[in-house]
C-alpha cells in the first residue's frame, strides 16, 4: 500500500435528500436571490448554484422562474391562511375573533413575509401575473374563509349581515390599519407584542360595537 493511499482521506458520503427536504432548500435559496437580486435579476443558474443539485430538478419541481416565485407566494400564504383556525364559531365571539386577529397579525406582520410583498408589488407592473397569485392565495383566501365564518354566525343568529364578504373584507382591513404600511415602509418598525395586543383588542372591541349598534351596511 503506498504512502498516497494511507494518507488519502475518506470520500465524503454523498448526501441524499428526500424531495421534500430538496424543495425546501430550491425554495429557501430562491427566497435569498430574489430578495437580494431583485426578481429580474435572479436566475435559475443562481438559485442552483446556492442550493445545489441541477437546473433539471428546478424545472422538474417549479417549471421555471416565475413558478419558484409563485411556490414563494402560496407558501407564505400558509401562515396567513392557518390563522382561520382560530376562529370557532362554538366560543365566544369576542375571544375568538382577538385569537384569530393577533395569530393574522403576527403573520402579516412577519419580515419575511413583508419582504415578499415588497417584491411582489415591485414587479407586479412588468409580470401581473405574480401579482394576481398573491392576491388569489393570500387577501382573497382570506377573505373568502372568513365570510365563510360570518355566513356560519349569521345562520345562527350570531350576527346579522347580509354580506358577509363584505364584513370580512372590513375586519381585516380594521385589523391592518397602517401596522401593515409603516412594516413595509420601514423594516425597522415591528409593532411589539403589547402593541398589537392593543390594536386587536381596539379593533374587535369597536367592531363587536359596530355590529350591535345595527350599522346599516352591516345588517340585512
Amino acid at each position: 500500500m503506498s504512502d498516497a493511499q494511507i494518507d488519502s482521506p475518506p470520500k465524503p458520503k454523498r448526501v441524499r435528500y428526500t424531495p421534500m427536504v430538496r424543495r425546501k432548500t430550491i425554495m429557501d435559496a430562491a427566497a435569498d436571490i430574489f430578495m437580494e437580486r431583485g426578481y429580474s435579476a435572479a436566475s435559475v443558474d443562481s438559485v442552483v448554484d446556492k442550493a445545489g443539485g441541477s437546473k433539471a430538478t428546478v424545472y422538474a419541481l417549479f417549471g421555471n422562474k416565475e413558478g419558484l416565485l409563485t411556490a414563494l407566494v402560496a407558501e407564505g400564504a400558509e401562515a396567513l391562511v392557518a390563522s382561520i383556525d382560530a376562529l370557532d364559531a362554538d366560543q365566544p365571539l369576542e375571544a375568538s375573533l382577538k385569537r384569530f386577529g393577533l395569530q393574522f397579525l403576527k403573520a402579516s406582520l412577519d419580515p419575511q413575509r413583508a419582504s415578499l410583498y415588497r417584491l411582489v408589488i415591485g414587479e407586479s407592473g412588468r409580470f401581473p401575473q405574480l401579482g394576481d397569485a398573491f392576491f388569489q392565495t393570500g387577501p382573497a383566501t382570506m377573505t373568502a374563509k372568513l365570510a365563510e365564518f360570518f355566513r356560519i354566525l349569521n345562520g345562527r343568529g350570531m350576527i346579522r349581515t347580509g354580506e358577509p364578504a363584505r364584513l370580512a373584507g372590513y375586519f381585516l382591513g380594521a385589523l391592518r390599519s397602517d401596522l401593515h404600511f409603516r412594516v413595509l415602509f420601514d423594516r425597522t418598525a415591528r409593532p411589539s407584542d403589547t402593541e398589537l395586543l392593543r390594536h386587536v383588542d381596539f379593533v374587535v372591541a369597536n367592531f363587536l360595537q359596530g355590529l350591535r349598534l345595527g350599522t346599516p351596511n352591516l345588517r340585512k
